[in-house]
């Protein structure tokens, strides 16, 4: 796909969100007027909560926290939790968008820590769950990792994290032995690495493209291991330039590592891409913990033989090789005109109970629970739980969550032209300056 046609495509979507918003605001679509929610029972007495969600009903986020909402209910509890799920990303935030413009804010919904959240957070439509936790005594429940991903720049909380998630790079051990080849350490051996496996015959590297956050992680690798988040923060903040050396040196990568990536990876979501890897046609696939358990004993195809490696290092780099990519994922907001008491006894419930319901299915839990019988889990679910014991004290932003959207947006629509040489490193900095500059004033 070239440039223009994705500028295109991002101009469309602008004027689908015009649209869409128009038309909620007339239907009145979603919770009620004014941001104001109104306290729903259903015939039977039962009071629903309505919740907006950025995850799949199959998703076991989802899963865990209805059993919990069916235990709360056992022990005296009626809450009805009415799930309106929409798993495409895009989607889900430019219809959240327009729901909360309209006054139609859910009485729940997945949030990220952007500046988005921090603008409603400054207009006080969100819940302050600092002040939740510390309210039910359980903020050291949680992982400080897990939890403090859900700040926004200023330090303010205001989701709660339902996962742990780490991400990694999986690799076909299969084909890195007969290519010779070996998990690399560096990101100078990874490009290696893909030399060699392409000159052997393989696809050397799958990415869900089209989605955009698999491409920004890799951009955002040189960055921080040259300094951390710091350079991050200062982009986000117009004190920095995608032109200063961090950025160069990402584009720059971005630009060399793309040619090894899967013939129309620019339209590939997530899920084809995960496709790809386990049905064995790439040698290397990038995704996180939420998906570990394709790669399970149980679960993974029997001819098929993995491992995985963490973000590589670079020559003098800042961070440590235990530092990369370890979050609480999108968090779970509430809307503050809903939450009385009834609801602040159903939250804390969940507080109270829903890690161990989601660890119970095998997925690294945003608090503290102990795998006391092991011989329940999966070998290489202890492996990456293990890992997660030795992580570095802290840890790679999303660029996604800090920058600013339309910011994100340039960077989406050039990363791909930049990945399949349609674009040079110098045109892709100044399109992310220029952007840079609108959305910063500086």
């Amino acid at each position: 796909m070239k440039k223009e046609e994705r500028m295109l495509r991002g101009k469309l979507r602008k004027i689908g969100a015009m649209g869409l918003a128009a038309t909620m605001l007339l239907s009145g679509c979603g919770g009620s007027k004014g941001g104001d929610s109104q306290k729903k029972t259903d015939e039977s007495g039962m009071r629903e909560i309505h919740y907006f969600a950025s995850r799949a009903a199959s998703d076991d986020t989802m899963v865990a926290l209805q059993e919990v909402t069916e235990a709360y209910n056992k022990q005296g509890g009626k809450i009805k939790l009415v799930v309106d799920s929409n798993a495409d990303r895009s989607s889900y935030d430019q219809k959240l968008h327009t729901m909360i413009a309209g006054g139609q804010m859910p009485d729940m919904f997945d949030l990220d820590a952007t500046p988005y959240a921090k603008e409603l957070g400054e207009q006080g439509k969100l819940t302050d769950m600092d002040a939740f936790l510390d309210e039910i005594k359980e903020k050291d429940s949680y992982i400080p990792l897990a939890l403090n991903y859900g700040r926004t720049t200023d330090g303010k909380l205001y989701t709660l994290p339902l996962e742990f998630s780490t991400e990694m790079i999986w690799y076909n051990t299969d084909m890195f032995k007969e290519a010779g080849v070996t998990p690399p350490k560096t990101l100078d051996e990874m490009l290696e690495a893909c030399k060699t496996l392409k000159a052997k015959g393989y696809t050397p590297f799958g990415i869900g493209g089209s989605d955009g956050w698999p491409l920004l992680r890799l951009l955002a690798t040189y960055p921080f291991r040259m300094s951390g988040n710091e350079y991050l923060q200062k982009l986000a903040a117009g004190q920095a330039k995608m032109s200063d050396p961090e950025g160069k040196a990402a584009s720059e990568f971005m630009a060399q590592i793309g040619q090894y990536f899967q013939p129309g990876f620019s339209t590939t979501d997530v899920a084809t891409g995960l496709n790809l890897f386990l049905s064995g046609k790439c040698a290397m696939y990038p995704t996180g913990t939420w998906e570990l358990n394709y790669f399970t004993d149980a679960k993974r195809p029997k001819d098929l033989n993995v491992d995985y490696f963490y973000m590589p290092m670079i020559k003098d780099a800042k961070t440590q090789s235990n530092e990369y990519w370890a979050f609480g994922g999108i968090g779970l907001s509430v809307n503050p005109n809903a939450f009385d008491q009834e609801y602040k006894d159903y939250l804390t419930y969940v507080v109270k109970n829903y890690s161990s319901a989601y660890f119970a299915h095998q997925h690294l839990a945003p608090q503290k629970v102990n795998a006391d019988d092991k011989s329940k889990f999966d070998p290489l679910f202890l492996k990456v739980m293990e890992d997660t014991q030795k992580i570095g004290e802290t840890s790679a932003r999303p660029w996604d969550v800090v920058l600013k959207e339309d910011v994100v947006a340039t960077i989406n629509s050039n990363l791909p032209g930049l990945c399949m040489g349609e674009e040079t490193p110098e045109a892709f900095e100044k399109a992310v300056d220029e952007s840079l500059a609108e959305n910063t004033g500086k």
